[in-house]
C-alpha cells in the first residue's frame, strides 16, 4: 500500500478523487502520522461533498471500529513523532491519572499538594511521582518526590520497616507521613506508602456452557527454531472441534508472531526464512486454515515489522492482506472487551526491567514482576531502562480499566497467576531455545496453550510439545 507522507503526495492524492482538503485537516494528518488511514477518509459524505474538513479527520481518529456485537477494536491515536514537550505530557498524563486512583481510597482522603503539605503542621497526605531514589549512610531510604508545582524529599525509615519498601523511579504514590522542617529544609518522614493498586474482586461465574478465550505468545515464525510441528498440533487441535476446542472462540497472539530480521546482530544465521514479509505469510497460512467463526488477534512485539518502540501501531496494510478477515490486527499495548469481560493485552518488554528490579523474580518465574506492574496500575513504570518508550500526550501505559484477565508474552517461560481476581498470564513461546538463551542458561517453556473461560475462573493450560 502506497504511504502518504508528505503535503504534497496528500493533497495530490485528494485532488485526484476530486477532493478539497481544509488547512487543519491537512495539518492533522501531517502531524499525526496518518497516511496509512488516508484511504479511509474517503467516505460517502466526503465523496459526496468533495470537501475533506477538520472534523471529519477527527472523527475517523476518536470513533471506535466495532467489528462484531461481542467484542469492539478500538485503535487509538499513536503518533510516529515526538518532542521534549510530548514528554511532559505523558508524564503529566501519567500522573493525574494515577494520582485520581490512589485519593480514591479512603485512606487518602485529604490528600493536599506537596506546596500546601510543606506550610502544614502533623500528620498529612501526598501524591507525587519518584524522581531519584538514593539511601542514607544510616540506611534509610531517601525519595525525591514532586507533583505538578513542587518537589520534597520524602524519608523512609528502617525502624518502620519501609526501608525496604520496593520503590521505583518514576512510579506515581501516595505518602502518608508528618512534616520536619529541621535543618533548615522541609522533608516528611513517611509512615506508609499508598499505590493505586488493584481492588479485590470476585470472579462471577455464570451457568453457561464456555466460552474460551485461548492465549499464546513468541511464535517466531521465520526462525529455524520455530516449533512448526507443535504448532501445527496445535491449528489441527482447534480445527477438529474436539473437547475443549468447540468452545474456543477467540484466540490471542501477543507479540512477536515472526522472528523479523536486523533484530540483533548474526540474526541472519538463525533465520530459515529471512523476508519478513514472507514470514507473515507463512504465519497466515497457518491462521487462515482456522473456522472463520474464532476471532483472532495480533498485536506485535520488539521482532516484528512496526517500530520498536512503544507504543506500538498495528501492522502495515501490505501484512494485513496475507491474512483473513477474521484475523484482527492490533496495537502494543492494547484493551479489548469480549462478552463484557476486559481482556488487556501487553507483549511485556518492561518485564525485563521488572525481573532485575523485583526480589525474587527471574525468567522462569515471572508472576511476581508481573503483580508489580499490577499494583502499580501502569504497563512500563521505570522510564529509561530496556523498554523503549515514544512519549505522547496521553500514556497508553497506565492500567486505567482493571483488566478481568492480563495477557503478556516476551519472556519465554509461562506463568499462570491471580491477582486480586485478575487472571494473568504470561503466554508461553513457541520457539526453541536459542543459542542466545544458551548463552544466558535460560531454558525457555514451549508450545503450551492457555484457555481462560469467560464465563467461570476455568483456567486450562494445554501442552503440545512434540
Amino acid at each position: 500500500m502506497e504511504l502518504f507522507q508528505d503535503r504534497e503526495s496528500i493533497l495530490k492524492y485528494f485532488q485526484d478523487h476530486g477532493i478539497l482538503v481544509s488547512p487543519g485537516a491537512l495539518n492533522i494528518i501531517l502531524e499525526r502520522s496518518m497516511g496509512e488511514l488516508i484511504p479511509k477518509m474517503l467516505s460517502d459524505d466526503v465523496i459526496s461533498s468533495g470537501y475533506l474538513s477538520e472534523s471529519e479527520v477527527l472523527r475517523l481518529i476518536r470513533s471506535p471500529k466495532v467489528e462484531k456485537n461481542d467484542f469492539e477494536v478500538y485503535v487509538p491515536d499513536i503518533r510516529a513523532h515526538s518532542s521534549v514537550e510530548d514528554f511532559r505530557e505523558m508524564f503529566v498524563d501519567r500522573y493525574e491519572k494515577i494520582r485520581k486512583m490512589i485519593i480514591q481510597s479512603s485512606e487518602m482522603r485529604g490528600t493536599l499538594t506537596i506546596k500546601s503539605a510543606k506550610v502544614s503542621q502533623g500528620k498529612v497526605k501526598i501524591v507525587g511521582i519518584v524522581s531519584d531514589i538514593s539511601t542514607t549512610k544510616n540506611g534509610h531510604k531517601k525519595l525525591l518526590v514532586e507533583d505538578l508545582d513542587d518537589h520534597m524529599d520524602v524519608f523512609l525509615l528502617k525502624s518502620k520497616g519501609l526501608s525496604n519498601e520496593l520503590i521505583l523511579e518514576d512510579e506515581v504514590i501516595g505518602i502518608i507521613g508528618s512534616i520536619s522542617r529541621t535543618g533548615g529544609d522541609t522533608v516528611m518522614f513517611a509512615d506508609e506508602i499508598i499505590r493505586p493498586d488493584i481492588p479485590r474482586k470476585m470472579i462471577y461465574e455464570d451457568k453457561k456452557e464456555p466460552v474460551y478465550i485461548a492465549s499464546i505468545s513468541d511464535i517466531h515464525v521465520g526462525s529455524r527454531t520455530f516449533r512448526k510441528n507443535d504448532f501445527q498440533k496445535l491449528i489441527s487441535w482447534i480445527k477438529s472441534s474436539r473437547n475443549e476446542a468447540q468452545y474456543l472462540k477467540y484466540l490471542i497472539l501477543s507479540g512477536d508472531v515472526v522472528d523479523g530480521i536486523g533484530v540483533y546482530p548474526g540474526q541472519e544465521n538463525d533465520i530459515e526464512i529471512l523476508n519478513p514479509f514472507e514470514q507473515y505469510e507463512k504465519l497466515a497460512e497457518y491462521l487462515n486454515e482456522l473456522p472463520d467463526d474464532i476471532d483472532i488477534f495480533l498485536t506485535p512485539g520488539n521482532h516484528d515489522n512496526v517500530r520498536l518502540a512503544e507504543p506500538q501501531p498495528v501492522f502495515s496494510k501490505k501484512i494485513s492482506d496475507f491474512f483473513n478477515k477474521n484475523v484482527h490486527l492490533i496495537p502494543n499495548p492494547f484493551n479489548i472487551e469480549i462478552n463484557g469481560k476486559n481482556v488487556l493485552i501487553y507483549h511485556g518488554m518492561s518485564l525485563n526491567d521488572m525481573i532485575e528490579l523485583v526480589p525474587g523474580a527471574n525468567y522462569a518465574s515471572v508472576g511476581s514482576a508481573i503483580e508489580e506492574l499490577l499494583k502499580r496500575r501502569h504497563l512500563a513504570p521505570v522510564y529509561g531502562g530496556k523498554t523503549p518508550i515514544i512519549p505522547s500526550k496521553i500514556d497508553y501505559h497506565v492500567i486505567e480499566k482493571i483488566p478481568d484477565i492480563f495477557i503478556t508474552g516476551h519472556i519465554h517461560s509461562h506463568s499462570l497467576g491471580n491477582y486480586h481476581g485478575v487472571r494473568y498470564v504470561n503466554s508461553s513461546t513457541w520457539q526453541s531455545q536459542t543459542e542466545y538463551q544458551k548463552m544466558m542458561n535460560f531454558s525457555p517453556n514451549p508450545s503450551i496453550a492457555t484457555l481462560f473461560d469467560l464465563n467461570s475462573n476455568n483456567v486450562i493450560k494445554m501442552d503440545f510439545k512434540d
